[in-house]
């Protein structure tokens, strides 16, 4: 399916159907960090766990965002490309601090799980970084016809 043929309405909703998946492998990371927590499983699968679940967190949020942008973009189309720019810098500071939060706890508890995690948090928002520049260069190809 080429992109540039969907819509504005149609590429909000399968970006809010791409949250909603996020969203709720979340809730499933979340449960599997309470269940390393109480279990007393070790800090590495807890750090792993959390860092995975704070990626499609931001996941989940950057694609709400972006659904806005495609949805706002027809009225406005300036306000749609600043709202790609904003969730673009937004996951791209997140990046950072995630492998660095996945280094330190991965040589603190002598574990690779942590720095699985933070890698699987880090390719997701570096995807939702690629994602948000096409969506941006989508809406100011629009914008000026």
């Amino acid at each position: 399916m080429d992109l540039r043929a969907v819509t504005g309405p149609r590429r909000a909703r399968l970006l809010v159907s791409g949250a909603a998946a996020a969203a709720v492998a979340t809730a499933v990371l979340l449960a599997l960090l309470t269940a390393a927590l109480v279990a007393g499983w070790g800090g590495g699968p807890a750090a792993a766990y959390g860092s995975a679940g704070f990626g499609t967190a931001g996941l989940a949020v950057g694609l709400l965002v972006l659904a806005r942008a495609s949805a706002v973009a027809p009225t406005d189309p300036a306000g749609g490309r600043a709202l790609c720019n904003r969730c673009c810098l937004w996951a791209l500071f997140a990046v950072l601090p995630v492998f660095i939060v996945g280094g330190v706890a991965g040589y603190m508890t002598r574990a690779a799980a942590p720095i699985w995690g933070s890698t699987v948090a880090g390719v997701l928002l570096i995807a939702l970084v690629g994602l948000a520049a096409r969506q941006r260069v989508v809406l100011q190809v629009r914008a000026g016809w």
